[in-house]
């Protein structure tokens, strides 16, 4: 039993520490950092292009994602068979609200994976092209990067509203 024991405070500790970095981050991102790029706007070109580029950040916030969610897929299978059978389990309050989180964790790692990073390329992939231009880029160049700025941002938002869902649900999941 003491096994036992100390392997789900390994995974809560991991889930829990990863959870935090990843929403903490999201969240200085999403309110400090893309208005404060936006208002200074050419001249934070160069700061995102290091902190999403050289620094990865969009990899880093993913790798962080996927460690809360594995970790916390490890706690969720386990607080199931407590329960006895899935019935059970997604029958009670507790297990709505664990479903709920882990669902709203697992779908704003996916808007991660599959919105943001490649986005994210994309971004610089078109930075490095109006670097290249001699002078202020192309309005069509222009209006791709406003693009891709502006879905980057609803991604950013989005996920930041995911990551506080699921935390509220596993906050008071005990409580309901």
């Amino acid at each position: 039993m003491i096994a036992t024991s100390a392997y789900l405070i390994v995974f809560r500790i991991v889930h829990v520490m990863a959870g935090i970095a990843w929403a903490g981050s999201v969240f200085l991102f999403v309110v400090f950092v893309q208005p404060s790029v936006a208002a200074i706007a050419p001249a934070g070109a160069p700061f995102m292009g290091e902190l999403l580029g050289k620094r990865k950040l969009a990899d880093r916030l993913i790798a962080l994602g996927a460690t809360t969610v594995i970790g916390g897929l490890f706690l969720y299978w386990h607080d199931w068979h407590d329960f006895g059978s899935f019935g059970d389990w997604i029958g009670s309050r507790f297990g709505v609200a664990m479903t709920i989180g882990g669902g709203a964790a697992i779908v704003a790692l996916g808007i991660g994976i599959l919105g943001t990073r490649p986005k994210v390329v994309q971004l610089l992939s078109l930075g490095r092209q109006a670097a290249e231009a001699a002078g202020p880029p192309p309005p069509e160049l222009a209006a791709r990067i406003g693009q891709t700025q502006a879905r980057l941002k609803i991604f950013a938002r989005t996920t930041l509203g995911l990551i506080a869902l699921a935390a509220l649900a596993m906050a008071t999941a005990r409580y309901l």
